[in-house]
């Protein structure tokens, strides 16, 4: 699949190439996260929706079509993985983190392959019984306040202007973003939300307030955990274009619980 030589210089390139990989797959469905698990039970590197090339070439040498899966990752399988991505290298407008870790581990044993694509719904086992799945899965749910009643609670800091938005709803729904603002970023843990309110929100606009509001678990488990920073700096990235979803599963009011 790899024509000896090849060079991908484009982003563009790449794009197309990681297409050509997914459609020699039948039924192909990219993983919300995949990862390389180390033999004490630790990640080199998890890629939470992002990189999807290296992602298929595994899927390629692995036989992995979708879902929430495992595969022994022996030398000789990814030697070949580096072989079929190390084209991407020639576009220097792009980072390559994945070829980095990969060459560190070149020549390890005991390494496996993990692909997430959902994480479990409220009640339902943590993930498998497969115990790499199950690592990879708590990893993605790392940090959340998830409560007896179904319910996950989140923070969000804000300012004056959005504040008045959120009354406006009678406190029920957060405003639409702006044009600029593909993103919707609730936080997960108070301090993290008071961080950003004083530090920003005062900042930028003389006020900062934190809200804290409760959604369904299942709508919130369709988002993994990102650290944007230390362990205690996590949140979750929601399009904009889920926000009148979220806004539907919300539970109760949007309360502020801190004004600076």
């Amino acid at each position: 699949m790899i024509v000896k030589g090849e060079r991908w210089e484009t982003a563009e390139e790449i794009g197309a190439a990681r297409r050509r990989f997914e459609a020699a797959i039948p039924g192909y469905r990219p993983p919300m996260a995949h990862a390389i698990m180390l033999p004490g039970g630790d990640f080199a590197r998890v890629n939470i929706g992002e990189g999807p090339l290296p992602a298929v070439i595994l899927a390629t040498l692995l036989g992995h079509r979708g879902g929430n899966a495992s595969y022994p990752l022996d030398a000789a399988t990814l030697d070949r993985a580096l072989t079929m991505l190390a084209p991407a290298e020639a576009c220097t407008t792009l980072q390559h983190p994945n070829l980095g870790v990969w060459r560190w581990l070149r020549g390890s044993d005991g390494l496996t392959a993990v692909f997430v694509s959902s994480l479990a719904e409220p009640g339902e086992p943590a993930a498998s019984a497969d115990p790499a799945v199950s690592a990879l899965v708590a990893r993605l749910l790392a940090g959340r306040v998830e409560n007896p009643d179904g319910t996950t609670t989140l923070w969000r800091p804000v300012g004056p202007a959005e504040l008045d938005l959120i009354a406006q709803s009678g406190y029920a729904a957060f405003p639409p973003r702006l044009p600029d603002q593909p993103i919707f970023y609730p936080v997960l843990n108070e301090a993290y939300a008071a961080r950003i309110a004083t530090e920003w929100n005062v900042d930028a606009s003389g006020s900062g307030h934190v809200t804290r509001f409760r959604v369904t678990t299942g709508f919130a488990r369709r988002y993994p955990s990102r650290q944007a920073g230390g362990r205690q700096i996590a949140e979750l990235w929601i399009p904009a274009e889920d926000l009148p979803e979220l806004n539907a599963h919300i539970v109760g009011p949007i309360e502020v619980v801190s004004s600076f």
